[in-house]
């Protein structure tokens, strides 16, 4: 074999390990951003650290409001994620109709992207806390008094930490959705399906 043909199987394993680390342990860490597929590219192995230290990083709680000092009743507790789309909305009115009367706590959670600088990431915060706090208000009566987390990190994790640390009964995700966290549900619902130790209910709208 020349010394071509070396060169090019080097450089193709080069960019395959880059890529690789970065679609495996980045994306996982909730990082959206394309640039990190080029950096991953351009150090290859070298980015293997940097990748699985980015990974591991655990969701962050960036703002939790209404937290009730103690469940009300002995009904369910059950955590909602929401990102402005429709499907989540009609998941959220779904559950609310039918556990109405019957819920002892009510956690709404989004989750917003790792990958921002600090402006882009104050700019997305706010709009999570405006998104989520017009879905509480709409909520009707007979529901307890919701607890809204906005959490930084990869929407699974993010909503599987929330549904630990709340140590709630039930997950309500849509089955689809894109919104303040860019795509909070689809392959999330996939994944929490898979992951979480609770009950998951998932949400679609007619015909999907």
């Amino acid at each position: 074999m020349s010394e071509w043909w070396y060169a090019a199987l080097v450089a193709v394993l080069w960019l395959a390990i880059g890529l690789g680390t970065a679609a495996v342990f980045v994306t996982r860490g909730g990082h959206r951003s394309p640039l990190w597929y080029l950096v991953g590219a351009l150090l290859g192995p070298l980015f293997v650290p940097i990748a699985v230290e980015r990974g591991r990083a655990r969701p962050q709680l960036v703002d939790v409001r209404h937290r009730p000092a103690r469940p009300v009743g002995n009904g369910l507790r059950v955590l909602v994620g929401v990102d402005g789309s429709a499907h989540s909305d009609r998941a959220l009115r779904a559950i609310a109709r039918a556990l109405t009367g019957s819920t002892s706590e009510l956690v709404l959670v989004t989750v917003t992207s790792a990958d921002l600088t600090d402006a882009e990431s104050r700019q997305e915060h706010q709009r999570a806390r405006r998104m989520i706090d017009e879905r509480a208000a709409g909520l009707p009566e007979g529901l307890p008094r919701p607890t809204t987390v906005v959490v930084t990190g990869h929407p699974v994790d993010a909503l599987l930490t929330v549904a630990d640390d709340r140590d709630v009964d039930l997950l309500v995700v849509g089955r689809h959705g894109h919104g303040i966290g860019d795509r909070l549900l689809g392959s999330v619902a996939e994944g929490l399906t898979h992951r979480s130790r609770r009950a998951v209910l998932l949400g679609s709208l007619p015909g999907r």
